[in-house]
């Protein structure tokens, strides 16, 4: 951790700034503070050794910074260097940052792990925020950041020691720009509802790594901006959509490599099913107290009136209004005599929540999955964004308001901003934004989070649903949500299909006034709401809701048996995990074993690679939890779109064809051999096969077979034990690879087929570019080919080959792949149920002899065309 000392001619100023400083960053930031002589009563003044002395005592070899008031604070600090040795000076960097503002600045940063550069930075940038404030007020000669206009010549510079560091702000102009590394690039945002909460999350995330980089974001399509990059509230209010396009700027060190890594297909976001747009929730119109029924309702209707709101999650339910009734911590207004003390407060409270957050995605992937799980871990950055944290900490100390009510105040600010915005679905994160502002306000003023289960089964009635709340309902009990507000984009929504229960949102406050057990019929595929349903059209709905609930239970039913064709071939069914939640989520959808472990989970988003330990602990984890089915573990498979913040990757031009994924590995082979020596030691214990990545010529895979025997014979030689064998294989992601499938063969033990790049590379279309994703159709006839390539020159050897990208759980292109002659099809856990129920409908033989002409066909469309009849 980087060391801080506070330099001032006041000792009890220094102890003051201090103070403020550890209020912030909290107690185990390294600090020492220093001020006045040493002499009795330390009378104003500086004095060299006392910094010498404060210096030693914080010194790592992070690095130390060193901030200062003014005059000969200076000059005694860079006396207080000379005397430092040579190893150690150059570690010692003097600050020309604000002193007050500098120390907080830097302590935060400091605290969180940063390197020197960018303590440095945030703590020169402390002013900022002051800047734009006072803006408006300011007096001839200051430039609109609150600060004096000056040349860039004439900025201070950082000393470290005798030498000098270059300020880290942005450069003044195209060759400042360059020698400062400064970098820029214009991305087209393909997400289909632009950069809302989870990918505002991953690209947060993802630029938060590049310690000493400043990264800003600008939405060209609004001309809003710049935004700090690490900002989910920041990006968010930029209201960027899909289709826009944005510049994002980089500079430091690791501007390159930021670039890189944000330049990705998808921050982190999946392809949902269209939804209809969320609107502004309205009342019903009323006639006569009755809610009118739709024209085409009238004939299977009646004329039973019904809600019309927004279809949020389908499926149908039927039972008596359950009604919920939020409460909300009454926020006290008197003002704070000890802002510290409340800071403090504000703080526990914070951590409290985080603990929350985190154990509700966790309690969600164990229920759901890891993406469903991300929605809290954008909830949980919200606690750790200075868009929030800034206001309330200026409300507490300059304001002197208690901890609740700054808090209280910037959560509803940043709630307005939301709300302010066009777009419905970015509207719709304010729900966010309050939820989490509810849970640091029940944490801070005492009281119970609100319960949204019911005693009884029933249909939900509600104003709004948070998605912490909707997190822990239990499907047996609530059968249906109804709700005033809302819309099928929000994330209550969205874990409200993740768990199968139906909802309609949006329906105005008329819904509100239904009395506790009234009869409910809720649709929530049409987005009608029937209170007191007549008979006839209840006996309809139960007559619709059973027979979907019965062809949902056969699937379910059997979704832990064999996937088996009419005429007798079995298909494997595996599953695609990231962790051993998601094994475990997909055992009980049936999952056979699990056909693609994405290892690059544990190394992305940290600032150092797992080691062998720690790898090993979570490929056992993985495979204890699906206790004894095979598990698949793609080795490293990074670069392209997900850079490593601690490996050197360098600049390229096309990094998806560059040094990434087995290249990188072979290139490290210490670096490789931890993993290999992790996966070795689970594979003792378990059924675990190796899967190499991205191979395209033979004798990649014979490199990286040959550092798998290596790292086998280190742990022999450590006296661990080491299976006789492991199965091992790659993935046919390479055209290359495809097209000499038989040579392979004759040497792997399996082929896994990775379409999504499979698809990218035979193509030449980039999956994150939409100017080409029209071309980006893993059911091309050319990706079909080299499937049918594949599989016959694994079958010619007695190899299986199986196809682990995302169109192994697209039910409609399950019948040309069980005719194509795949062995394994593996696919994220919802999906397997019905993929099983899928296969055991199919006549394998029917299927292959199909196949062919499915492969002459002329394109995409056509092949979707022909497989939906």
């Amino acid at each position: 951790m980087v060391g801080l000392v506070i330099v001032s001619h006041s000792a009890k100023l220094a102890e003051g700034v201090a103070e403020m400083a550890r209020g912030m960053a909290g107690p185990d930031v390294r600090l020492a503070a220093t001020g006045g002589l040493a002499l009795p009563d330390r009378p104003l003044g500086t004095d060299a050794e006392l910094i010498l002395q404060a210096v030693e005592q914080v010194y790592s070899d992070d690095g130390v910074v060193v901030l200062m008031d003014l005059g000969s604070a200076v000059l005694s600090a860079e006396m207080a260097l000379e005397q430092l040795a040579p190893e150690r000076r150059k570690r010692v960097f003097l600050s020309d940052a604000p002193l007050v503002e500098g120390a907080l600045a830097a302590a935060v940063q400091a605290r969180l792990g940063n390197s020197v550069e960018q303590v440095l930075a945030e703590a020169r940038a402390a002013l900022a925020p002051k800047g734009v404030h006072l803006g408006p007020h300011l007096g001839p000669g200051l430039a609109p950041g609150g600060l004096a206009e000056t040349t860039p010549n004439a900025q201070a510079e950082l000393q470290p020691g005798a030498e000098h560091l270059a300020p880290g702000g942005a450069a003044h102009s195209p060759d400042e720009a360059t020698q400062s590394g400064q970098r820029q690039i214009v991305l087209a945002v393909c997400n289909r509802l632009g950069l809302h909460a989870r990918p505002a999350a991953q690209f947060a995330q993802t630029a938060g790594r590049f310690a000493g980089t400043k990264i800003q974001v600008v939405n060209l399509a609004n001309q809003r901006g710049p935004a700090n990059a690490t900002s989910t509230i920041a990006l968010a209010i930029l209201e960027i959509r899909h289709g826009n396009t944005i510049q994002v700027t980089a500079t430091g060190p690791q501007a390159d490599a930021a670039l890189a890594a944000l330049a990705n297909d998808n921050f982190g976001d999946e392809e949902q099913p269209a939804t209809a747009t969320a609107q502004p929730a309205t009342a019903p119109q009323v006639a006569g107290g009755r809610v009118p029924p739709a024209p085409q309702a009238a004939a299977d209707a009646g004329d039973t009136p019904f809600w019309q709101g927004l279809a949020a999650s389908p499926g149908i339910a039927l039972g008596p209004a359950r009604l919920l009734r939020a409460t909300v911590p009454d926020v006290p207004t008197h003002l704070a005599t000890d802002p510290e003390a409340e800071w403090q407060k504000l703080v526990a409270a914070l951590d409290a929540t985080r603990k929350q957050i985190e154990a509700t995605g966790q309690a969600v992937a164990r229920r759901a999955d890891a993406y469903a799980a991300a929605i809290f871990e954008a909830h949980r950055l919200f606690l750790d964004d200075e868009a929030l944290l800034a206001p309330a900490r200026r409300a507490i100390y300059a304001d002197k308001l208690n901890a609740a009510a700054a808090w209280q105040r910037a959560v509803d600010s940043v709630a307005a901003d939301y709300r302010a915005l066009d777009d419905p679905y970015l509207r719709a994160r304010a729900v966010d934004v309050t939820d989490v502002g509810r849970q640091v306000l029940v944490n801070l003023l005492g009281g119970e989070r609100l319960a949204p289960d019911v005693g009884e089964p029933g249909i939900l009635i509600a104003a709004d649903l948070a998605p912490a709340d909707t997190a822990h309902l239990d499907p047996q009990r609530v059968l249906g949500i109804a709700a005033a507000y809302g819309g099928p984009t929000s994330h209550s929504a969205i874990l409200a299909r993740t768990f199968g229960i139906p909802a309609v949102l949006g329906l105005g406050e008329t819904v509100l006034t239904l009395a506790e057990g009234t009869p409910v019929l809720l649709d929530g595929d049409t987005g009608r709401v029937w209170p007191n349903p007549a008979p006839a059209l209840r006996a309809d709905y139960e007559r619709r809701a059973a027979a979907a609930r019965a062809a949902e239970a056969t699937a379910r039913g059997a979704s832990s048996g064999t996937a088996i064709t009419r005429d007798g071939r079995r298909v494997e069914v595996f599953a695609n995990i990231g962790s051993s939640a998601d094994a475990r989520a997909a055992v009980e959808a049936g999952a056979e074993g699990v056909g693609l472990f994405r290892t690059e989970f544990l190394f992305l988003d940290r600032r150092t690679a797992p080691d062998e330990d720690e790898q090993f602990a979570a490929y056992r984890a993985a495979a204890e939890a699906l206790g004894q089915r095979p598990l698949t573990i793609r080795t490293l498979d990074v670069g392209g779109d997900k850079p490593l913040p601690y490996v050197d990757m360098g600049q390229e031009a096309n990094p998806f064809l560059g040094w990434r994924a087995i290249r990188l590995c072979l290139a490290q082979p210490d670096f490789f051999k931890v993993q290999l020596r992790a996966i070795v030691r689970a594979a003792a214990e378990f059924p675990i096969r190796v899967m190499f990545p991205m191979i395209a010529v033979l004798s990649e895979w014979r490199a990286a077979r040959a550092l798998l025997g290596e790292a086998m014979s280190e742990l022999r030689q450590r006296g661990l034990a080491v299976p006789e064998k492991i199965e091992t294989g790659i993935m046919v992601e390479i055209p290359a690879a495809a097209l000499r499938a038989e040579p392979f063969a004759a040497e792997v033990d399996f082929f896994s087929i990775g379409t999504n790049d499979l698809t990218q590379y035979t193509l030449a279309a980039e999956r994150g570019n939409s100017r080409v994703a029209g071309l980006s159709d893993a059911l091309q006839p050319a990706v079909l080919e080299l499937i049918r390539l594949t599989v016959e020159g694994a079958h010619r050897h007695g190899r299986w080959a199986g196809v682990c990208g995302e169109l192994a759980g697209d039910p409609l292109a399950m019948p040309v792949l069980v005719g194509l002659g795949v062995d394994e099809l593996s696919m994220n856990g919802p999906a397997i149920p019905r993929a099983k129920q899928i296969i055991r409908g199919l006549n394998y033989g029917a299927e292959r002899a199909r196949a062919p002409g499915i492969l002459e066909l002329d394109a995409a469309e056509d092949v979707r065309a022909a497989l939906a009849n």
